[in-house]
Parts: C-alpha cells; sequence; structure tokens
C-alpha cells in the first residue's frame, strides 16, 4: 500500500485526554502547512472578529473585567 505523503496527520493524545463534557479531539498537524501573507491577515482578522464577539456575549452576561464587590 502507498501513503500518500499529502495526507494531513492526527497528532497523538494521550488516551486518558477527555475534555469534561465527554469530547476527545482529534488534532491535525498543521506544522508543514505554509499560508500566504493573505491568509494570515485573514485568519488574524477571524480570531480578532471571535474574540469580539466572545466578549460581548460576556458583557451580556454582566461579566466586568477585575474585582468586583
Amino acid at each position: 500500500m502507498k501513503t500518500d505523503d499529502r495526507r494531513l496527520k492526527y497528532i497523538k493524545l494521550p488516551n486518558t485526554y477527555v475534555q469534561s463534557n465527554g469530547y476527545k479531539p482529534q488534532p491535525l498537524d498543521l506544522s508543514n502547512i505554509i499560508l500566504s501573507t493573505k491568509m494570515d491577515e485573514l485568519i488574524e482578522l477571524l480570531a480578532e472578529n471571535t474574540h469580539n464577539v466572545w466578549a460581548a456575549a460576556r458583557i451580556k452576561d454582566g461579566f466586568t473585567y477585575g474585582v468586583s464587590d
């Protein structure tokens, strides 16, 4: 059987690695993937947007930064 070197490989996690909800992720090894500058910019914009959406939801839930009395 011939292996396809272009296929992505999974990162091996310990068998005991399970999240609290029972989900066991299967991350892909993306260390050999090279992205263009435009893709890097897009990733940064998407990450910032995801954070802003998350933060807005926390604020809506009454979360405030720092110690509250």
